[in-house]
């Protein structure tokens, strides 16, 4: 249940109508009309407290599952602002190599959840890192290490439970089989892809099932290659029933990702829940638009009319959802009372910064070419435009790394670039004066990855034309990675590089005591 905008009449009215017996088989609705500033946690809390009255006062079972989505803030949103520090992203803790501090930001965001009425978040992400993942979303995985990602997502769902919330992991286990969806029929795919069991996207699937094998799985599928709906259900289905249930033993219900399944959005909008259905998972998300809400209701409903939806199905799906809302009761009871107020849990400020300072790494031996250089040197620190994850942050989210190196810098020149743009004469006027450079690569999107390219290869001709001068004194070079390790896939000769996989304030002060030779680096890279 997610909270929005509105009113709680329309939730009041519906919970005070509902039957008895639908009120025990714990029916999911979607709360649209919700009184919730997403910009103030208070009012989630609020929100959520009104939204577990409201269905105690009905006799409706207690707790209500309240969850979150990635999507929704658990890493940019303002729920954990309130503790004074941000967590780090999956893939800073996979490069901090500690599954121990992962576990223990589990429980922390899970206290900090609980503080505002969540008990239900739709995380960790257990993909691997692949060429298939947006660059803005690869600091959501854990990376491409298949034992590291196993590791670090167990730890974090554990965490959470420590803290009192329940993980829904998030999986798209069709990625690895896309070629055999397209190309075979159905009697075909349980031997083909029984054949690729042992293929490293599916390792992390099979850890999670085998540890929590009646938790909640959002389940996508990569669907976005197929245009045709009825090749989008056959792919779903494919995977779920093949992939997750038969090869991975899990027990649990499936979230439908509302992956879109057509380029029209109101389409999509309009028909896949009925086709998340249709597909065999077991839980949709209503679209948030009312009239796409309203079509799709009644799409589902005339599919159960016409008999067009499996007679297995609904009865199948109900049984796992039970089960899953039993478990989920037992569980939350013993912890606490969620309509109590809860205590205030610890701030997390210096298991951040220790996770952040372990998460640097170097890709260059020795020591940063920073280290020594005249405080009245000319530095020029190029950073990429990039879009601003959390609402309070500067408007250059890279403003922390230009503050942190201006301590020790009194002529550092912070020059911002976009990728549309390319290297333009400003750029170049300030590269010929430098001394050194800070290039801090961060593409945030796979269309603009030659673009990227393209502004790597004017800066290097840039510089080489500086250094190649008479008299000139070789510039020196350092580039950092905040985002992709992908992004420092080629060798950058003549470059001291390093990564930081975000651009936090965190991660960039982190990345900044390295280059500025106070720290070495100790992380270790989560990808090949």
């Amino acid at each position: 249940m997610e909270a929005k905008r509105g009113s709680l009449s329309n939730e009041r009215a519906m919970y005070s109508t509902l039957p008895g017996s639908e009120r025990a088989s714990g029916r999911f609705f979607d709360s649209d009309h919700c009184p919730y500033d997403g910009d103030d946690p208070v009012h989630i809390a609020s929100c959520a407290r009104k939204l577990q009255q409201i269905a105690k006062d009905a006799g409706h079972e207690q707790p209500l599952m309240v969850g979150l989505r990635e999507a929704n803030g658990l890493y940019d949103g303002l729920p954990f602002e309130l503790a004074g520090a941000r967590f780090p992203y999956p893939l800073s803790l996979a490069a901090a190599n500690s599954t121990t501090r992962t576990r223990l930001v589990g429980r922390a965001i899970g206290q900090h959840l609980g503080s505002i009425g969540i008990n239900w978040v739709f995380t960790p992400t257990i993909d691997l890192l692949g060429e298939s993942v947006e660059p803005l979303d690869a600091s959501k995985t854990f990376g491409q290490d298949a034992e590291s990602v196993c590791g670090h997502a167990l730890a974090l769902i554990q965490g959470l439970a420590d803290g009192g919330v329940s993980a829904c992991t998030v999986s798209h286990p069709a990625a690895p089989t896309l070629e055999i969806l397209r190309t075979q029929s159905s009697t075909e795919l349980a031997s083909s892809i029984h054949e690729q069991a042992d293929l490293p996207e599916f390792a992390p699937l099979g850890a999670v099932a085998t540890r929590y094998p009646r938790n909640s799985m959002q389940f996508g599928a990569a669907i976005h290659e197929f245009q045709e709906p009825e090749r989008s259900a056959h792919a779903i289905r494919a995977t779920c029933d093949l992939v997750l249930r038969n090869m991975c033993g899990f027990q649990g219900p499936t979230v439908s990702s509302f992956a879109e399944t057509t380029d029209d959005a109101a389409v999509c909008a309009k028909h896949t829940p009925l086709l998340s259905i249709l597909s065999g998972l077991d839980m949709v998300k209503l679209p948030e638009e009312a009239a796409a809400r309203h079509e799709s209701i009644s799409a589902l409903e005339a599919a159960m009319a016409s008999g067009a939806i499996p007679s297995n199905l609904i009865p199948a799906a109900a049984a796992r959802v039970a089960a899953f809302k039993a478990q989920f009761l037992s569980w939350e009871r013993a912890l606490v009372d969620i309509t109590a107020p809860t205590a205030s849990p610890p701030a997390p400020g210096s298991l951040a910064r220790a996770i952040y300072q372990d998460a640097v790494t170097a890709l260059s031996p020795g020591t940063s070419p920073l280290h020594g250089l005249a405080r009245t040197s000319i530095l020029v620190v190029l950073t990429p435009t990039v879009p601003r994850r959390v609402p309070d942050s500067p408007s250059d989210p890279f403003e922390p790394l230009g503050r942190a190196l201006s301590d020790h810098f009194s002529r550092l020149r912070h020059v911002p670039y976009t990728l549309s743009a390319g290297l333009t004469d400003v750029h170049r006027a300030f590269l010929q004066r430098a001394a050194a450079v800070v290039f801090v690569l961060c593409n945030t999107s796979s269309a603009m990855i030659e673009s990227q390219d393209e502004f790597v290869r004017a800066v290097h001709h840039s510089l080489r034309a500086r250094d190649a001068m008479p008299g000139q004194q070789r510039t020196r070079k350092v580039v950092i990675g905040a985002g992709n390790p992908r992004d420092l896939r080629d060798p950058f000769a003549g470059w001291w590089g390093v990564l930081c996989y975000e651009y936090s304030k965190g991660a960039l002060e982190a990345v900044a005591k390295v280059v500025l030779g106070e720290r070495e680096a100790t992380g270790k890279i989560p990808s090949t």
